[in-house]
């Protein structure tokens, strides 16, 4: 996620260095270029909302997960009962829930970035087309 947001970044960079400039330049700032203006600053706001850090986990602690099943794998040997093994993965399920809402936000997030991004270059391309 963080590598498509640093493209997409990059991208939005280039785009207002290039169109942008041309475009300002060429005409000055009406009320295409404006709409490519608030492309971008919205644009550099996602993209900073997905570049700060987000408190998630990925893995189990190994300890928790130890001292959460011993009891109940040990009893669990003698009768050859799996039971220890479900509730590690239901403490993945957990995990990965726990993690859902805020993966789905960045990716919302993501594909507004790439829209932003396609609204910039756009604006700029019909703001250069009209002069």
């Amino acid at each position: 996620m963080r590598l498509r947001t640093g493209t997409l970044l990059a991208a939005h960079a280039l785009v207002a260095s290039f169109l942008g400039a041309t475009t300002v330049r060429a005409q000055g700032l009406n009320a295409l270029g404006w709409v490519a203006l608030i492309g971008l600053v919205s644009g550099l706001v996602v993209a900073a909302v997905l570049l700060a850090p987000w408190h998630m986990r990925f893995a189990l602690n190994a300890t928790e997960v130890y001292r959460e099943l011993y009891e109940q794998a040990s009893r669990e040997t003698e009768t050859n009962a799996v039971g220890c093994l479900v509730a590690a993965g239901f403490g993945y399920e957990r995990l990965r829930a726990a993690n859902a809402s805020k993966v789905r936000l960045m990716s919302m997030l993501s594909g507004a970035l790439g829209v932003l991004m396609v609204m910039q270059t756009l604006a700029w391309l019909a703001d250069l087309a009209i002069q």
